[in-house]
């Protein structure tokens, strides 16, 4: 049923849309054409990602849609007194681009008020902790020094709290890896989240590492539960707004105009909501609440109110199967690190309650037991293949699979939002892990080439802050170069050619939203959110021509939201 009114308001509000014609290669115009434009593109490449026309001479836009597509002497016509011309001037004009997957005010948060300790700057204890002890030193004692952005440390684990203890003796400490996935506290945080004790008990979903002798917490925290019950480190309503702000200027400087928030709290929700309301979002958002335990999802399904506005509208609930990856045949070593989040029937009956309210689901899922433990839920919930196509349910990251996977992935609809850049930043760290075992499933993860062409719909999402890049084109380059952080050149097989990965940021990331019919496309009746390039797209033909990529000018709704200063 929800599905149903949802698909009907959609048709409703995009009833521009359905005039347009769908034929290759001659004028397609919304609304009469004796309606002047208020932009005209030409003397470029407008590459429509349609299959057809996939490149048309000129585009106008009249109202914050798109008007007309097509030969440059038709939409010419559309040119009036106060229609303003942009020359192209060889360039090329694209869909604004959409990530599928980042958490804006999460991003924002960490790089305005974290301490960042990233490789290669910090790589071992020494240089983490000589980092957060000069953070330390600025801060009255008894303050909290937070960080993120840690990798693999040279000596192969992650610290002792006793360890982080000689470097920041007086401030609670608390530093999260770069997946969000696990942390390191010292023992002052654990002394103030009364922690330090052998009775403490492992919150759900998470778990603390613990003195083999005593019980007693160590200070290593594995999963979002462990890390948040040290410390939540949220913000007021000014910093929240600062930390959206922030991050939207970012992603709308590189051509993003829509983004999947899949990981969002109650605050940055109300502060998405609020600031839609008051016309202060720039970028569009759909915006996935994540439910860590079946309790809050009844709940939050009990009281959530289905928002939908200008700019932001509720799409779906997260939920997590797994931390850095649920696999079979882990090393008996890594084997503490690989805990799912769920037991697996409680794992089912929330993806069941997400279905049965009409929502789409949104699972993390990076090993390959978590994707099988996924499909499998999402298959007993919908009953059918054809309920679960009609529901859309997403897989996030996915990077690790087998071939039966793949096919129940395609069989039972299901969008994977993967990220390419964990080819460059994280292999190497698979590599080290899982030793030559899992050699042949490390070369060949995230296989765009090999999912595509099974039928599954592929889009792409930055992931930041869990990754440290929040540039598209990285994601692009990395699908199709598909080598390590020390160029070792992973299965080019599974690489994919630059117009294709392009689709993933547009009309296929569209798609695994809903949004196929607003955007993804420049195609008559869209929304007028666009990209003009420094350069003809079409000259692209290896990842290093990405290099030479630059946005100029990003459209939102027909209106210019950023332009690059020269």
């Amino acid at each position: 049923m929800r599905m149903t009114r949802r698909r009907l308001l959609k048709n409703a509000s995009c009833a521009a849309a359905s005039l347009a014609a769908a034929h290759a290669g001659s004028l397609e115009v919304v609304g009469a054409e004796t309606s002047p434009a208020d932009l005209l593109f030409k003397n470029g490449s407008v590459l429509t990602m349609e299959d057809s026309p996939a490149v048309v001479e000129a585009l106008a836009v009249r109202g914050g849609r798109i008007q007309a597509a097509g030969a440059l002497r038709e939409v010419s016509r559309l040119a009036g007194a106060r229609t303003r011309t942009i020359d192209l001037a060889g360039r090329s004009l694209t869909p604004g681009l959409i990530d599928a997957h980042s958490h804006p005010m999460a991003f924002g948060h960490m790089e305005l008020h974290f301490i960042l300790v990233r490789p290669p700057k910090v790589h071992n204890f020494e240089t983490l902790g000589r980092t957060l002890a000069q953070a330390a030193a600025k801060l009255p004692k008894g303050e909290w020094v937070i960080a993120r952005g840690f990798e693999d440390f040279d000596e192969g684990r992650f610290p002792f709290r006793q360890e982080l203890d000689r470097y920041v003796p007086e401030h609670p400490l608390l530093a999260i890896q770069w997946s969000g996935q696990y942390g390191v506290c010292n023992t002052p945080a654990l002394q103030k989240a009364d922690l330090l004790r052998a009775d403490a008990a492992d919150p759900y979903g998470g778990k603390y590492l613990r003195d083999r002798r005593t019980n007693i917490p160590d200070g290593r925290l594995l999963h979002y539960p462990a890390i948040y019950s040290i410390h939540k480190n949220e913000l007021d309503n000014a910093g929240q707004v600062e930390a959206i702000r922030w991050a939207l200027d970012k992603f709308l400087a590189c051509g993003v105009t829509c983004i999947h928030d899949n990981f969002a709290t109650g605050p940055s929700a109300r502060s998405y909501a609020m600031l839609d309301r008051m016309g202060r979002l720039p970028v569009r958002l759909r915006v996935y609440p994540y439910v860590p335990n079946l309790r809050i999802c009844q709940e939050l399904l009990q009281r959530m109110r289905r928002y939908e506005g200008d700019m932001a509208r509720l799409s779906g609930v997260k939920l997590a199967v797994d931390g850095y990856a649920l696999m079979y045949d882990v090393p008996p070593e890594h084997r503490e690190l690989d805990m799912p989040m769920h037991p697996q029937d409680q794992f089912e009956a929330i993806v069941a309650a997400i279905h049965n309210a009409g929502l789409q689901v949104d699972v993390h899922a990076v090993g390959d037991k978590g994707v099988d433990w996924t499909l499998k839920a999402f298959a007993k919930a919908g009953g059918s293949a054809q309920a679960v196509r009609r529901m859309r349910h997403r897989i996030e990251h996915y990077p690790f699979l087998k071939a039966d996977s793949i096919r129940n992935t395609a069989d039972l609809g299901v969008p994977v939002c993967t990220q390419p850049t964990i080819l460059h930043l994280r292999a190497e760290s698979f590599l080290r892990r899982f030793g030559t075992k899992k050699l042949r499933q490390i070369e060949t993860m995230v296989p765009l080439r090999t999912m595509t062409r099974a039928g599954v719909r592929v889009c792409f999402g930055a992931d930041v802050p869990a990754f440290p890049t929040h540039l598209p084109l990285d994601s692009v380059r990395c699908a199709m170069e598909r080598k390590t952080s020390k160029g070792r050149q992973l299965d080019t097989t599974e690489s994919v050619p630059f117009l294709q990965a392009l689709k993933m940021h547009t009309i296929e990331s569209a798609y695994a939203a809903f949004d196929e019919r607003e955007l993804g496309t420049l195609t008559p009746g869209k929304l007028a959110d666009m990209v003009v390039w420094n350069k003809d797209l079409r000259t692209v033909r290896t990842a290093r021509d990405v290099g030479g990529l630059e946005v100029q000018t990003t459209y939102v709704g027909g209106k210019e939201a950023y332009t690059k200063k020269v």
